[in-house]
């Protein structure tokens, strides 16, 4: 075959227009955590918290960063322990340019950061595809996301399994690169107008040591208070109040920036909390997307680092793989959707089981039985998250511009909910985060730049 690679996959996603922040030098972002009443308190030190606590500090204002957990990074976390090597549990790619003064900011201090191979492998019953059918496989994928786009572009906010065409025998693949892998749902529960407006990508990069080692370093410079559980904020007296477990905050203002779900879930009360802000964090809902990491040694297919797999799937239970993640022997295999939701909710080694016998269907039982220790996430049952990236449910696709918006003039949202056109990215949450510290700090009366 004359080239075994697709051209990039994508679901209309991810170009950060207008994204021209340089990352902000450790040396001019000051710790300011304060004890009394500060400017701004933040809550959540994900990506989008740490962002918009480097903007304020660099504007020279007071705040008060607190996490729930007992580390910073919400969903972008690396783990080293598991398997001797960086394991990113949560988003594991920066997608371009949205996130590239991020990387800019991780390569002056060290940190390898490289592109990511573009496109992907294909695999149809156990051996690599033939040239008519990655022409197949692409083709059919685009004819879904125009369908989507189209419907979405048209204003006709519906579920965007509606929109599709009859796809063909390639059809059960689009729906799956389209849907779970590219919106953590299925398409009946995706909005056609939420993913029309999600911005096209130039490509992706890696962080070799780790996407959540390059957040956490963009928290060092910080103050940040773990384990302190906002409970409620309130809006209504002279100050915002916050109460925690381990006490009351006030500020003059504040920015929420942790997913929606938290706040549906009743973990964090918003009082009062508008009907509009209600219906945005009930619809604006994370779904499931999981990676299923593993040990296989000797490189049985001859796979290049951190190559993407994708396969044909003949039913539900589709999934996508990353090979040789480092260069070396770690695999995950992701799932998303149904499949990912449905494996959450089962017991422990049926993450496990699951690869051995997708593993064993690709490249034969010799394979699977080489493979070694397996850990399988599990987004949707970790308490202050409840889900993995978010995308609007049909007919609520412009519900998401209630989370760029001042809430009684006082409280802003960020996260990667709160980017109308990079929702589901790293890169979406830290621009979501400098604009949330932008207009907190307009409130309180500080230009900034």
């Amino acid at each position: 075959m004359t080239d075994p690679r697709l051209s990039p996959l994508t679901r209309r996603a991810f170009l950060a227009g207008g994204a021209a922040l340089g990352a902000l030098p450790l040396g001019i972002t000051r710790a300011l955590g304060q004890q009394g009443e500060a400017d701004v308190i933040i809550i959540g030190a994900g990506a989008a918290g740490i962002s918009a606590a480097r903007r304020i500090a660099e504007a020279g204002r007071s705040y008060v960063l607190i996490e729930a957990t007992n580390r910073v990074g919400g969903r972008t976390v690396t783990d080293t322990a598991l398997f001797g090597v960086p394991f990113d549990l949560g988003a594991a790619r920066l997608n371009m340019p949205a996130a590239r003064p991020m990387a800019a900011y991780g390569r002056a201090e060290g940190l390898d950061i490289t592109r990511a191979p573009e496109g992907g492998r294909l695999y149809v019953n156990g051996r690599e595809a033939r040239d008519t059918d990655y022409e197949a496989f692409v083709a059919t994928v685009r004819r879904a996301e125009r369908a989507i786009g189209a419907a979405g572009d048209a204003g006709r906010d519906m579920p965007a399994a509606r929109a599709l065409p009859d796809l063909g025998p390639w059809g059960p693949s689009a729906r799956f690169v389209v849907g779970p892998i590219g919106c953590a749902k299925e398409l009946d529960q995706v909005s056609t107008v939420d993913f029309s407006r999600a911005d096209e990508r130039e490509g992706e990069e890696i962080c070799r040591q780790g996407i959540g080692t390059l957040v956490a370093q963009l928290a060092r410079p910080l103050t940040v208070r773990l384990e302190t559980v906002a409970r409620s904020v309130e809006l209504t007296g002279r100050l915002v109040t916050v109460q925690t477990n381990k006490g009351t905050i006030q500020g003059r203002s504040v920015v929420v920036a942790v997913p929606p779900s938290v706040i549906a879930s009743g973990r964090l009360r918003i009082l009062p909390f508008q009907p509009r802000y209600r219906t945005a964090v009930e619809k604006i809902t994370l779904g499931a997307y999981d990676h299923i990491a593993f040990r296989l040694p000797r490189n049985p297919a001859s796979l290049a680092a951190d190559e993407t797999l994708y396969f044909k799937a003949d039913g539900a239970r589709a999934y996508m793989m990353r090979a040789r993640i480092g260069g070396g022997d770690l695999y995950t295999l992701d799932v998303a959707g149904d499949t990912a939701a449905g494996l959450a909710n089962a017991a422990p080694e049926a993450a496990a089981a699951f690869a051995r016998e997708a593993l064993t269907r690709e490249f034969g039982a010799d394979t699977a039985a080489r493979m070694g220790k397996v850990h399988a996430t599990r987004w949707s049952k970790e308490t202050y998250a409840l889900g993995a990236f978010s995308c609007a449910l049909p007919g609520y696709g412009n519900m998401r511009r209630a989370f760029i918006e001042t809430v009684g003039g006082r409280m802003v949202f960020a996260g990667e909910h709160a980017h109308e056109t990079l929702w589901g990215t790293v890169g979406g949450a830290w621009l979501s985060g400098e604009r949330a510290a932008r207009q907190v700090l307009g409130l309180i009366g500080v230009r900034s730049g």
